[in-house]
């Protein structure tokens, strides 16, 4: 179990951003309620932005997911 959570983390990186003070409160409450990372609720936004439509096209166009 601790060898799988090293290697996911591994396989991660840390980004930044910075947005207003509203939304973090609002995100963090939300993510404690619902027993969720502050983490995994980033990664769910993130892959559900990148796989809307309009970022579906643009990675098709530009062959983004053949990046590594």
């Amino acid at each position: 179990m601790i060898k799988d959570m090293a290697q996911k983390k591994r396989n991660k990186v840390e980004i930044r951003a910075y947005i207003p003070k509203e939304l973090d409160k609002l995100v963090r409450s939300l993510a404690t309620l619902r027993d969720e990372t502050l983490s995994s609720v980033i990664e769910e936004s993130l892959e559900s932005w990148v796989n809307g439509d309009e970022n579906l096209q643009l990675r098709d166009k530009h062959n983004l997911d053949e990046i590594d």
